[in-house]
């Protein structure tokens, strides 16, 4: 209901935490009980392990069969290791939700977070189709650090901004309406980075919506969070810097590719489309430059064809001093 003497609410949303956990068994149990631990009810959760090689599931199915609370609990192991993207689009057709809480199996859930992701969407006048929180950082062994803001609050929120960011929200932190799914289809870019491509959607439907406060104890220094820090060492080391560089590029060519496509599917402005092209362009040539896999001539004509001369002379000095594209 929506007057002049009320606050806007929106209806509730059917809600499903789905945990999505894979050789995890050192902390499945914490996030999983996390998980049961939630304030909010009704509630389905959804324990699923993509065929982990360690104990993940069976200590995720121990849980679970303790398990005597309010909520209704599911557990799903894969056949086989389909891998991250696979495993989201499989999440969005197990979910009885309208709304999807995604949850990982390092991570620890606040037992508010489903209330705080709730009341937040219920508040918002546009459709949400993407919450997001901050996340308050953990170290392996569990202790905790700084909180972290997500990038997309410092940098914008615009469909122009989103689509070319390397950084937009922590998926650690995120649920997303399954009507993403719904309009856009499934994700087809099997190596794309599922919070990356999700959040862009959202931008193009005026839903974002962020909660001011850390809802997720968010484990660093393991799994896919490991990988993606530049530390002291590699800053120092030009090995190191260049396969950082050469990650950022393997991470964001699926990722545009998959932006280009919603784009399209979307119909947004022409320019959009032109600003992901240009984009994906220049990666695909650092990415050749970081590889030495074509000639100065070859590149320079590439480069030329695409219209990026100005971004090829600027990387070719940068590379020539050692220093990031």
């Amino acid at each position: 209901m929506n007057s002049t003497n009320q606050e806007f609410v929106r209806e509730a949303p059917s809600v499903t935490v789905f945990l999505f956990a894979y050789n995890q068994a050192e902390y499945i149990k914490q996030a999983c009980e996390s998980i049961l631990a939630q304030d909010y009810s009704p509630l389905e959760i959804i324990f699923s392990d993509d065929c982990s090689s360690d104990d993940t599931f069976k200590v995720m199915t121990e849980v679970a069969e303790q398990y005597s609370g309010p909520h209704k609990v599911k557990l799903n192991k894969n056949e086989h290791n389909i891998g991250l993207i696979p495993h989201i689009n499989l999440a969005n057709k197990l979910a009885a939700g309208e709304l999807l809480v995604a949850a990982a199996g390092d991570d620890i859930s606040e037992p508010n977070r489903v209330t705080e992701i709730v009341t937040a969407y219920c508040k918002s006048t546009n459709q949400p189709t993407s919450i997001y929180s901050d996340v308050l950082e953990m170290s392996p062994s569990g202790e905790l650090g700084k909180v972290s803001l997500p990038p997309v609050e410092k940098h914008g929120r615009t469909v122009e901004k989103c689509a070319v960011s390397s950084a937009l929200i922590c998926g650690a932190s995120h649920a997303w309406h399954k009507s993403l799914f719904e309009k856009f289809g499934e994700i087809t870019e099997l190596k794309a980075y599922e919070d990356l491509v999700l959040a862009y959607r959202s931008s193009i439907l005026k839903g974002l919506v962020y909660v001011n406060k850390p809802l997720v104890k968010y484990r660093l220094g393991v799994g896919i969070s490991e990988s993606g820090k530049y530390d002291n060492k590699a800053k120092a080391d030009s090995e190191l810097r260049k396969k950082m560089q050469i990650r950022e590029v393997n991470i964001m060519l699926p990722v545009l590719s998959q932006r280009l496509i919603d784009s399209k599917t979307a119909q947004v402005d022409p320019s959009i489309i032109k600003l992901i092209e240009d984009r994906m362009n220049k990666y695909e040539l650092v990415k050749q430059m970081l590889l030495d896999q074509k000639s100065f001539l070859d590149l320079f004509s590439q480069a030329k064809k695409t219209s990026i001369l100005p971004f090829f002379f600027k990387s070719l000095l940068r590379k020539l001093r050692g220093k990031n594209f």
